[in-house]
């Protein structure tokens, strides 16, 4: 079979004009570390990269909720140990109040003392997240929630639970209203009662040099009425701490996906870059020389 001239220039032309283009691709991919970057490169693989870019996006964005819970939760377990705490220690000045050496006097400092744990426990009751919203103010959070007048302390949030989106199809309460934590004490005579009522109702008998001893069962049950909520608290971190591992996990997997997709095997790439380069090389070399060559050359 003969080719003609032209033919086989134009061929030679094209098989040069490939390889450069095939080196230019492997010289890219080798510069900027990926193998596909627009759908030209892959159709299929640039498709599947996108939905897999796509799912890395929402697992961060899961990962920073689950952060910023992971920090208010670490806030409202300090708050309620901290109110626990207080609880303690108005329970044994109570206690050590009741007994009968002790003089209205006596009472009466006791009673200061109370007072002082009292506006404490307001103070953490109106405590700030990290961002600058009310803890325990429900919906309202931009609103301080406990405010106390002439003695008595009120709620003024929503009975709102705050619940977010912590991953795929799962979403989860993520906080406890004022009005549920510190307003909703059931006492000993089947009633509901502050926490700041059941306190008040001890620093007034000590106020007055009385015996606080009465207010005992409701001092306890406020107590435990706290407790219960830092519990709950405890069980939501634990569940967040749980998901961040889930989420560590999957971003993991889809990154390492990914990688497999569009990262370049560098080690390999050059190697096929030489191999190309050394084709292009004996191309152009073979091309000069014959396309030197003419009638007159074989005269000579």
């Amino acid at each position: 079979m003969q080719i003609s001239t032209s033919t086989f220039f134009r061929r030679q032309g094209e098989n040069i004009t490939d390889l450069k283009t095939q080196t230019a691709v492997l010289e890219e991919q080798i510069a900027t570390g990926k193998k596909v970057t627009k759908p030209s490169d892959n159709p299929v693989t640039f498709s599947a990269i996108s939905v897999l870019k796509a799912r890395e996006a929402r697992i961060q964005q899961y990962q920073n909720t689950a952060q910023s819970l992971t920090q208010r939760l670490s806030t409202e377990d300090s708050v309620l140990s901290q109110a626990t705490n207080i609880m303690t220690r108005i329970q044994e000045l109570t206690i050590q109040a009741g007994n009968d050496t002790y003089s209205p006097a006596d009472r009466r400092a006791v009673g200061a003392e109370v007072q002082n744990l009292q506006d404490e426990l307001v103070s953490l009751a109106n405590t700030k997240t990290a961002d600058g919203n009310y803890l325990f103010a429900g919906y309202l959070a931009d609103q301080e929630p406990f405010k106390t007048k002439g003695g008595q302390t009120n709620y003024h949030g929503d009975t709102g639970r705050l619940s977010l989106t912590i991953g795929e199809n799962t979403e989860m309460e993520v906080s406890s209203s004022g009005q549920e934590v510190f307003m909703a004490v059931k006492t000993g005579a089947g009633t509901s009662k502050s926490v700041f009522e059941i306190v008040k109702t001890i620093t007034d008998a000590l106020n007055a040099g009385k015996s606080p001893t009465g207010g005992l069962v409701d001092l306890q049950n406020a107590a435990d009425h706290i407790n219960g909520y830092h519990a709950i608290t405890g069980a939501r971190q634990s569940r967040i701490n749980a998901t961040e591992e889930s989420l560590a996990a999957d971003i993991l997997a889809t990154k390492a996906r990914l990688s497999a997709l569009e990262d370049t095997d560098i080690e390999k790439a050059i190697t096929e870059m030489k191999q190309k380069m050394t084709s292009l090389d004996a191309a152009q070399s073979s091309f000069v020389r014959i396309s030197s060559l003419s009638l007159f050359n074989y005269l000579k």
